[in-house]
């Protein structure tokens, strides 16, 4: 099977600082990958080339057939990346929630403004989201009312109002009080057992093992290792990966 998303060679520089170096990775449709690796190792920057936050310096992204080479000209490549960003869904750290608008009205902007799609169509689809999430019974309330768990679970049921065929989840837990964590990786699991195609950046060390098909580590903008999460966790090949398992587990 053709793998939903590529990355070949793919260098990401900023200036003479070169962040991805080189970084090759397949992941197959319904697959759960998981980024680990230590603070500054790329993984962010590796999230924002797959859906044009930021432009290859060198090297190939591919999401879902559509294809941006780091040598396309500027105005090719953000064409490109337009279709991309319609394949993809991407859930940040902070949530980035529109403050004046209900956590319906957030779900249902760019069903409204990208697809324009009827009002009372998005409001329908809108719902069933914040129900999927569920935060059913806080469509009316603003983002100031809502707990840090529940925004960011607005900020999912956004995410997935376009019908991503990938997702896309920058540390989305790191924002929130510990006892809030657990409600947003719950609806992330379930994002899991319905067959979404997630690359996950993240911390949560339960949740890689439990849910992640495979664990992709990253130190210092290259991929170190890739193993299922048993083999990773309990016998890691590389020593720089034993080593940031051991301070992560300690801690």
């Amino acid at each position: 099977m053709e793998p939903i998303v590529r990355t070949e060679g793919l260098v990401k520089a900023f200036r003479r600082t070169e962040v991805l170096k080189g970084i090759d990775l397949a992941v197959a449709k319904g697959e759960i990958v998981v980024v680990l690796g230590p603070s500054g190792s790329g993984k962010s920057t590796l999230l924002r080339c797959l859906n044009g936050l930021e432009t290859p310096t060198a090297g190939t992204v591919e999401v879902n057939g559509i294809r941006v080479d780091g040598d396309m000209k500027p105005r090719i490549q953000q064409a490109r990346y337009r279709e991309i960003r319609r394949q993809t869904g991407m859930v940040f750290q902070q949530f980035n929630l529109y403050p004046h608008k209900t956590a319906l009205g957030n779900v249902i902007e760019s069903l409204l403004v990208v697809k324009k799609m009827p009002r009372a169509e998005a409001v329908e689809i809108g719902r069933r989201l914040l129900e999927r999430v569920g935060l059913a019974d806080k469509c009316d309330d603003y983002p100031s009312r809502l707990s840090g768990g529940q925004q960011q679970r607005v900020a999912i049921a956004r995410a997935l109002a376009m019908e991503p065929a990938v997702m896309l989840f920058d540390e989305p837990t790191s924002a929130l009080d510990p006892e809030l964590v657990g409600e947003v990786l719950d609806v992330m699991r379930q994002l899991a057992r319905d067959g979404m195609t997630m690359i996950v950046v993240t911390h949560e060390m339960k949740f890689a093992r439990q849910a992640a098909d495979r664990v992709v580590f990253m130190d210092d903008g290259a991929v170190v290792e890739e193993a299922e999460p048993a083999q990773f966790f309990e016998s890691p090949r590389s020593e720089r990966a034993q080593k940031f398992l051991r301070q992560i587990l300690q801690d």
